[in-house]
């Protein structure tokens, strides 16, 4: 398993912690900046979405989702 495998399996169950389910995840480069593709789906809403992230870091993608989804009732707002 390398490195970054590792790092993402950790992503996702801290995503699904906060209750966001992964249904999949890509990613490509080398070191700490990496692209992502992943394709999810928030609490109490079963559409899928899909999201790109260029030359992140992964513990920034877990704080964009940590930090920018707001619930308000059954609507969840993603500020992009």
């Amino acid at each position: 398993m390398r490195h970054n495998d590792l790092e993402i399996s950790r992503l996702i169950e801290r995503l699904e912690s906060i209750g966001i389910l992964v249904e999949k995840i890509e990613s490509s480069g080398f070191g700490n900046m990496l692209n992502f593709e992943m394709t999810y789906q928030l609490p109490n809403n079963p559409t899928s979405q899909l999201i790109s992230f260029r030359r992140f870091d992964i513990q920034d993608v877990f704080l964009y989702f940590k930090n920018t989804i707001n619930q308000k009732g059954n609507i969840f707002y993603v500020d992009l």
